[in-house]
């Protein structure tokens, strides 16, 4: 989990999600300043480690924090760098 979470644009993409509680891919990407297909392979990556939840609705994918505890585990990571 801490090696998925680990890449720079993940964290930002968990960060936005803890924060939002939700959003769709398209928001996503346009907030990270990256193309479509690479925020697509960064959601991926944390979605097989089961960060990440994601919902179809209609033609849009909206993804959510599936893990909640990563939160307790950046705090944990945030605390001891210090």
């Amino acid at each position: 989990m801490l090696k998925r979470v680990s890449h720079p644009i993940r964290l930002l993409i968990v960060d936005m999600l803890l924060g939002k509680g939700r959003m769709p891919v398209k928001e996503i990407h346009e907030a990270l300043g990256i193309s479509q297909s690479n925020t697509s392979q960064h959601l991926k990556s944390l979605e097989s480690v089961e960060i990440l939840a994601s919902h179809r609705e209609g033609k849009q994918i909206f993804y959510s924090i599936q893990n909640h505890h990563i939160a307790d585990l950046l705090e944990c990571v945030n605390r001891c760098a210090i």
